[in-house]
């Protein structure tokens, strides 16, 4: 099974353990990316906010500054946005995290007896209960 594949497609116990710890994994991976990045914006909205101050002593005309500063709040709404995705992935990443290990312990033990049965398995239709 690809990866990419969705996780409806994940027809097998192992197949849908990979596809878990792999949405876990990039789950945390873009949160990284989106909490670094809020990093960098935060830090260039008070740098933003500094010219604007600067350009105000300065005498700079007040729709320059202004802009300046309007971009900052932009900024900082931004950073605002990305501390709740990155809360949002936390805990989906947790759910994805909790569903592999429900997933472990509610089939890991039939799993395991199929990889160390001594024969093959029937045809699905065996298996079925009236």
């Amino acid at each position: 099974m690809s990866v990419t594949e969705s996780l409806k497609d994940a027809a097998t116990y192992v197949a849908l353990r990979t596809k878990l710890a792999w949405l876990t994994h990039k789950v945390h991976e873009h949160a990284e990316t989106v909490t670094k990045l809020a990093a960098e914006v935060d830090d260039t909205a008070e740098q933003m906010l500094d010219a604007a101050e600067t350009m105000k002593a300065l005498a700079v005309d007040d729709a320059t500054t202004a802009e300046f500063a309007d971009a900052a709040v932009t900024m900082t709404s931004a950073k605002e946005a990305a501390s709740e995705y990155t809360a949002a992935a936390d805990s989906a990443a947790a759910a994805a995290d909790d569903a592999k290990t429900t997933t472990e312990n509610d089939h890991g033990g039939i799993a395991d007896a199929v990889d160390t049965s001594p024969v093959d398995m029937a045809e699905a239709t065996f298996y079925t209960q009236p």
